[in-house]
């Protein structure tokens, strides 16, 4: 069988086809129904070369099982799955990298699961407590996302930040409570954290990937708060956040997603073949872990969509057939960044 799936060259993104082979014990054949961009992470991904080149590109999609493979237990065929693969057509993946989509979820909000699961972390690894006051610092797709789990959570208020105000106009819609550009009012978040009367946040998610914002979450947390890192500091130095973070008590948090099987859970638990590693179903958490499993997690962001609780159809900016992928990433992800752009969407139906 042949698919026709998307390749990473240098400087450029092309269409190719490959066969594929049918699914082997344990596997599945899903067919894509969207698959999602996300302009800064990929372009993290291919423009700095971390990944070599060429190389397939994707990391997130909703599909529907087409067949299953022998041994095959919690999946059949005609199942909605979201799964880390290529963007492709067709594509053959473990079951255990596939989480089951709810019925009647909306598949185009499923398939940005990915960037979902990456704010339900953050926002769990942050032990954000209902009622206490948060700061999310940028409003791109996981920022925005981060802002409403932090709002679903009974964070009050959720202040956040960004330059650009097309964003923060989303941002109002998605429920946050205090939106500021920083760029036109520099002093609007120190002004807002004032009010508060607290000395300070005792949560803030630094979602930039910026040396500033970075800097400016470690003189605004509060005495034994929580800075909370999403993006990590891209092409400059670390600012000096040791001395608040030491004179306050306060903590620096990481939250890469794909630390939690590497080194939250015993080596016998990993599965072999898929990426990320995923945990078996019949194990319902990571052990010695303060984090969820990952199927857990993308299960409840499938569900907060489903029952209307999480809504990201203001950040989907984009929309795009399969036959359009090329120029897609050249104007708006590879070799540039296009801000216009939030969050891609490729639609893979005829």
């Amino acid at each position: 069988m042949k698919t026709i799936y998307a390749e990473a060259q240098p400087g450029k993104v092309v269409l190719k086809e490959k066969e594929i082979p049918a699914p082997g014990k344990g596997e599945v054949l899903l067919k894509a129904k969207y698959s999602a961009m996300s302009p800064g992470t990929e372009n993290g991904l291919l423009g700095e070369h971390i990944v070599p080149l060429p190389t397939s590109i994707g990391y997130a999609m909703a599909a529907e099982v087409i067949e299953v493979g022998e041994g095959v237990e919690d999946l059949k065929v005609g199942d909605h799955v979201v799964a880390t693969v290529e963007h492709a057509q067709y594509v053959v993946t473990s079951e255990l990298n596939c989480t089951l989509c709810p019925e009647g979820v909306d598949l185009k909000q499923a398939a940005f699961w990915n960037l979902g699961h990456t704010g339900m972390y953050a926002l769990r690894r942050s032990n954000l407590q209902m009622g206490e006051p948060c700061a999310v610092l940028g409003q791109g797709f996981v920022g925005a996302i981060t802002a409403q789990c932090a709002r679903i959570a009974g964070a009050l208020p959720v202040i956040v930040t960004d330059l650009d105000n097309n964003r923060l106009e989303a941002a109002k819609k998605m429920g946050a409570d205090v939106v500021i550009n920083s760029k036109e009012d520099p002093d609007g978040l120190e002004r807002e954290v004032a009010k508060l009367n607290r000395g300070g946040l005792p949560v803030i998610f630094e979602a930039t990937g910026a040396r500033g914002p970075l800097m400016q979450a470690a003189e605004l947390v509060s005495e034994r708060g929580r800075v909370v890192m999403i993006s990590q500091v891209h092409g400059e130095a670390m600012p000096p956040i040791d001395d608040p973070i030491m004179q306050k008590g306060a903590s620096l948090i990481g939250t890469y997603v794909n630390s939690k099987p590497y080194k939250l859970r015993r080596a016998d638990l990993l599965i072999e073949g898929a990426w990320p590693p995923v945990m078996g179903k019949k194990l319902n958490r990571y052990v010695n872990s303060d984090c969820w499993t990952s199927d857990e997690d993308i299960q409840v962001f499938l569900n907060l969509i489903k029952y209307g609780k999480l809504d990201i159809t203001p950040l989907i900016s984009h929309e795009f057939s399969y036959k359009q992928i090329p120029e897609a990433y050249a104007d708006y992800v590879f070799p540039h960044v296009n801000p216009d752009m939030t969050g891609g969407l490729i639609c893979w139906e005829e």
